[in-house]
């Protein structure tokens, strides 16, 4: 390097760099963005459609909130790009693949995150993204995370309610996360969970942490109180609906306005959480100043440095999903003719029950949905059949479910032995409730000859399948109205259906 060019570098000013830096961070972003879109466009229609994450439009504002306190870091820390952290997304990338084959949106979209924060310690060096680690961890807020929670926290609260309920001597009978007290009928649905208080009151959580702290300790303990608490006070307000509902003598009346009574009592929590962590704060003492810039001379800071490393994490990033798409290309489509496998006599077709119920199956390869009668009962069936091969055709995927949640309530879920193709094999029980309806419902996998109730199975191997060729797979789910009282009945009818059914593959047979 000349003196000339050392002298132009020297006298570059700092907020250049740093705009130059923040401009790469930003083309990174834009450019993962583009190279993972059903992560990225999956994340923003989950803050548009679901109250549970609308917060996450505030997370970004937030970082740069908390980036903008470390301000005085800018000014005496330089960027300084380097290769090293680069290495850590070659394995992201790896399992990025291994999620997306085992369809966890989830983790994909962590994962992602994750090669954004490893290209950003390559792009402004290990010293500046240590004083900025609060700023860049809270990113991972923008992954609306915590959805699978969900049944977990309806069995809680469920059971809380009733508890609390029994203390209270009201009369009271559950069945699952319906719930049965004079004054009305209550159901513990998802948007009942309390995710939406425990995802927003963790963020929040962390923010106040990170302003009013010093002390890990007192984070950690705040942060975890942040957990806990909502988690209980949600099912107070569950609680506090019923009884209310029990004074004054109408469920509806509560109920219409138990969305305004929900935000009210969460905002009363937040502030009760408030005003634990302020008992306990520590004074925040002036923190030393970072060390004078490590590079004087600018050479980290070059962009042609800058424009490597930022590359280099791109095409990185890049490696699973073109391995991904390599492997679509290669999955060939279902034969035609393919059918839903036969049922024998005296089952007949019953088109006019097949209305009833249908499960919510995301992009099958081709799907058949049926309904027969025997003359005594009536079952409904679905059928969903996979070629399957390659990584994005998945039997499980995270937005299946057994039914609309918008018209049926699940009472309960569940495993039963069922007798199929002449074999005991477990399946998939569950019980839904809708209107005058309550159906029993017995699901299953089956991925070459072979039957799998849970999805954990199926994921598993399907991952085997990453290693090794095409395999086929199918699922099937079958329902009939089960009443009251008449579990046991319902079984038998959906086993008689299964002793008539042909043993299900990907398709068995053609019309």
């Amino acid at each position: 390097m000349s003196r000339m060019t050392a002298s132009v570098l020297a006298a570059q000013p700092l907020v250049q760099r740093w705009a130059l830096a923040g401009g790469v961070l930003v083309a990174v972003a834009c450019a993962l963005c583009a190279i993972f879109p059903a992560e990225s466009t999956g994340a923003l229609h989950v803050w548009l459609t679901s109250t549970a994450y609308n917060h996450c439009f505030l997370i970004l504002p937030v970082a740069l909130y908390l980036a903008w306190q470390r301000r005085d870091a800018l000014l005496a820390l330089a960027p300084k790009p380097t290769l090293w952290p680069l290495l850590l997304i070659v394995p992201l990338s790896a399992l990025w693949l291994v999620a997306a084959r085992l369809s966890v949106l989830e983790a994909q979209q962590f994962l992602v995150m994750a090669m954004f924060e490893a290209a950003a310690l390559g792009i402004v060096g290990f010293a500046v993204y240590r004083a900025f680690l609060t700023p860049f961890l809270y990113l991972f807020f923008l992954v609306p995370s915590g959805y699978f929670l969900v049944p977990y926290l309806q069995d809680f609260t469920a059971r809380f309610i009733v508890h609390g309920l029994e203390l209270l001597q009201i009369p009271v009978f559950s069945d699952g996360t319906i719930i049965e007290v004079p004054s009305g009928d209550f159901v513990v649905a998802e948007a009942c969970a309390g995710l939406r208080f425990l995802i927003a009151s963790i963020a929040f959580g962390v923010l106040f942490a990170t302003l009013m702290y010093r002390s890990r300790l007192r984070r950690a303990i705040f942060i975890a109180l942040s957990i806990v608490v909502p988690i209980i006070a949600n099912g107070f307000r569950g609680l506090g609906l019923i009884v209310l509902s029990e004074i004054s003598g109408s469920a509806s009346a509560v109920m219409a306005d138990h969305i305004l009574y929900g935000w009210l009592f969460f905002s009363l929590v937040i502030v009760l959480l408030i005003a634990i962590g302020t008992s306990f704060s520590d004074t925040r003492a002036v923190e030393p100043k970072p060390a004078p810039p490590s590079d004087p001379d600018g050479d980290g800071a070059r962009p042609w440095r800058l424009a490597a490393v930022a590359a280099a994490s791109v095409i990185l990033a890049a490696t699973g999903p073109a391995y991904a798409a390599f492997r679509d290309l290669r999955v060939s489509p279902l034969p035609a003719g393919l059918a839903a496998p036969a049922v024998a006599a005296p089952w007949r077709p019953d088109p006019f029950a097949v209305t009833l119920w249908q499960p919510l199956i995301s992009a099958p390869d081709r799907a058949f949905h049926d309904a027969f009668n025997d003359g005594a009962a009536t079952v409904i069936r679905y059928v969903a059949l996979y070629a399957t091969g390659g990584v994005h055709d998945n039997l499980v995927r995270a937005d299946n479910e057994i039914a609309d949640p918008k018209r049926w309530n699940i009472a309960s879920r569940g495993t039963a032995i069922a007798r199929i193709g002449g074999h005991d094999a477990s399946v998939a029980s569950t019980e839904i409730e809708g209107g005058n309806h309550r159906l029993l419902v017995w699901s299953f996998y089956v991925l070459d000859g072979r039957i799998a109730a849970g999805p954990m199975q199926v994921k598993l191997a399907e991952l085997r399948g990453l290693l090794h060729g095409p395999s086929s797979a199918s699922y099937v789910a079958i329902a009939t109205d089960e009443g009251i009282g008449r579990a046991a009945a319902a079984r038998q009818v959906l086993q008689k259906f299964l002793d008539a059914m042909a043993p299900p593959g990907a398709g068995a047979g053609a019309r």
